[in-house]
């Protein structure tokens, strides 16, 4: 009996208001998430003690986000052009830039990533074209069977300037580009874990 009440007791204690009171917070939250957030971006303007709340309706966020676009004129996007060429085109390198490493990541072996971090290793002095067979026949033995080449499989990599080829026979040496430097950074910085495990 003692044992029942000394339970029940802390029961009471354990479910008191306070407890009861951020369990239905919580709760709230949860639920209503979606909407308490959609409020507090439309909220344009808030007063404090007298407890004042105004938000914009979603169809006038809208008409606002479309009256926005459409004071940037075709005027402006010149303007802009003209007055900052060199930042127009550094962006747009930037973002062609991107487009080309995130097509690439998505095509890429993960020997040929391999290989590209070996040279960018050996700095300026590359690596004799015969010394790369190495990273040719870990993709073959990766791959099973393949009608790839050891010319393809590098030829992927001239195609896309990220290695340069310099001399001729067996004095053939590979070398990485400041393109390819830059690729490998890239996809170290957005895909720091997964870049080591691609396939091949």
């Amino acid at each position: 009996m003692e044992i029942a009440e000394i339970i029940l007791r802390y029961l009471g204690v354990f479910l008191a208001w306070p407890v009861i009171i951020l369990i239905l917070v919580v709760i709230f939250l949860k639920w209503f998430k979606a909407p308490i957030t959609d409020f507090i971006k439309r909220l344009v303007k808030v007063e404090a003690y007298g407890s004042r709340a105004v938000a914009i309706s979603p169809s006038e966020q809208q008409k606002k986000a479309k009256e926005t676009l459409q004071t940037k004129s075709k005027s402006d996007i010149e303007n802009n052009f003209r007055d900052n060429p060199n930042l127009v085109v550094a962006e747009y390198s930037r973002l062609f830039n991107w487009y080309v490493f995130e097509h690439v990541f998505n095509i890429i072996f993960g020997t040929q990533i391999d290989l590209l971090e070996h040279l960018s290793n050996k700095g300026d002095k590359g690596e004799k074209y015969i010394n790369l067979a190495g990273f040719y026949n870990e993709f073959v033995g990766r791959a099973g069977t393949t009608s790839y080449q050891m010319n393809d499989y590098l030829g992927f990599l001239i195609i896309y300037k990220f290695l340069i080829y310099e001399g001729e026979g067996s004095e053939l040496n590979v070398k990485i580009t400041p393109y390819g430097v830059d690729f490998l950074s890239y996809i170290k910085t957005n895909y720091s874990v997964v870049y080591k495990y691609k396939q091949f």
